[in-house]
């Protein structure tokens, strides 16, 4: 009667904690602490007629002094149609709009503002309990330069999240594929172009190793997204904001997005590809989000906004960038005999660079490497193309051990005594050998989980 008494409310325990994982109807927030330190709210409406096994994502991102409660209100109708859960990320600093990055952990860690987006997601399918949810993205005005530009980098640094399509409506300026336009430095956020390192975040050896080259941007042309704009967006503001690097762009939003999609246009056709995105107007709507998301134009019978949104045709975006990536047939090796087999899972054939963090490197495709030392090591490899340059950071992914400074345990020397055995909080070792220095504590699969520097010189610890 006691087991099946425990078992019982060990299923209830769970069956509770999962109904109460779940985003309930109507609105209701939450929060994320992303691994960047910084916890945002996040509000939600669930409609009535959500499915909990097909409904999608609609994600809206608010603009500068906004929050995420802008979004999900002025969503709010398309959601109810489309049975789809509003997600609205809030206090999204204006680095989300600029795509500002955090390089603190130095220039191998790049740290892009929108890879946040990942963790959201992720959040979401754990609140939902679901595998995988498709994302209709929109961003209105510094959302919408957000939108634009996650477009982009998602290219570069690859995500997961199953992007369906994507609308940037009203932003100030765009991200134009070129260095130069008209005579203007378009240095990012405002083209591709090498910023001002005196304020921006990015150092310029992490633009030499990871930024955007020409096969990014041909998937670029060909993802699922589309600009919105309205007519009366068109407030001549000179084009001189972001440091002037916008001159070039236009003289007002409505402008600019108009000489970004003609630009676009005319840039996939010079490097070999056609532009797959949508382009609307709103006729006679200047800079209101609601409007923008819920004006029917004349003789349609919804918004141009969830008609981009959500009848749009789903196409595949090519793969043109090989991703480069290794593994090692084992992390931990023990000094003399540290040999390590690499094994390059590229997917395309490229010319390849290794750098074994020890001062050596190698050209080979799937390289042994011996090391002639103990310590932790760093592990490079980059990959050259007829384009594109690749590169993954492995940081401290090789520990080598000097198997010398062991004690070796046998039946025929007792030099260590382990007691209590079975131990129900301290043990005591006590050594016959040298004195111990450190003792280093290892799980089953062979990974350091602790280390005791030992001080003094007494035999018992």
């Amino acid at each position: 009667m006691f087991k099946f008494f425990s078992i019982f409310y060990f299923l209830i325990a769970i069956i509770s904690v999962s109904f109460a994982q779940s985003i309930p109807f109507g609105d209701s927030n939450d929060s994320i602490t992303t691994s960047n330190g910084i916890t945002y709210p996040i509000f939600y409406y669930k409609p009535l007629g959500y499915d909990s096994i097909n409904s999608p994502i609609l994600w809206g991102i608010h603009g500068s002094n906004s929050s995420g409660t802008s979004p999900r209100n002025d969503l709010r109708n398309i959601a109810d149609r489309r049975n789809a859960l509003i997600v609205s990320p809030s206090n999204l600093v204006p680095g989300w709009g600029f795509t500002n990055i955090d390089t603190t952990q130095g220039d191998t860690v790049v740290y892009w503002g929108p890879t946040i987006f990942k963790e959201v997601y992720r959040h979401i399918l754990s609140r939902e309990n679901r595998d995988n949810m498709w994302v209709y993205m929109i961003g209105f005005s510094a959302g919408g330069q957000s939108v634009t530009r996650y477009m982009l980098l998602r290219q570069v640094f690859l995500d997961s999240i199953p992007i369906r399509m994507a609308v940037s409506s009203n932003p100030l300026f765009y991200s134009f594929c070129t260095d130069f336009l008209n005579g203007s430095c378009m240095a990012w956020p405002c083209g591709l172009g090498i910023p001002d390192l005196s304020t921006d975040f990015l150092p310029l050896s992490v633009y030499d190793a990871y930024f955007i080259c020409n096969e990014h941007v041909i998937q670029y042309y060909n993802e699922n997204y589309a600009i919105l704009i309205g007519t009366s967006d068109n407030v001549n503001d000179g084009g001189v904001f972001a440091g002037g690097c916008s001159c070039g762009q236009g003289n007002s939003r409505y402008n600019r997005a108009q000489n970004f999609y003609q630009f676009s246009t005319s840039d996939a056709i010079l490097r070999g590809t056609t532009l797959k995105w949508q382009y609307g107007e709103v006729p006679g709507v200047d800079h209101n989000q609601y409007l923008m998301y819920n004006t029917i134009l004349a003789g349609d019978s919804m918004p141009l906004a969830e008609r981009l949104l959500f009848e749009t045709p789903y196409h595949d975006v090519p793969h043109l960038v090989s991703s480069v990536d290794f593994i090692a047939d084992t992390t931990i090796a023990y000094f003399p005999n540290a040999t390590i087999n690499f094994t390059n899972t590229t997917t395309l054939n490229m010319n390849y660079y290794w750098n074994f963090g020890d001062s050596t490197v190698s050209s080979a495709v799937n390289p042994t490497h011996t090391y002639t030392y103990a310590d932790t090591f760093t592990v490079t490899l980059k990959g050259y193309g007829a384009g594109c340059n690749n590169e993954v950071v492995k940081n401290k992914y090789i520990t080598i051990i000097d198997s010398s400074s062991f004690i070796q345990l046998n039946s025929n020397n007792k030099v260590l005594k382990f007691y209590p055995n079975p131990s129900y909080g301290n043990i005591t070792i006590q050594t016959s050998a040298e004195a111990i220095e450190i003792i280093e504590i290892y799980n089953c699969i062979g990974n350091k989980t602790d280390e005791i520097i030992v001080k003094g010189n007494n035999p018992n610890y």
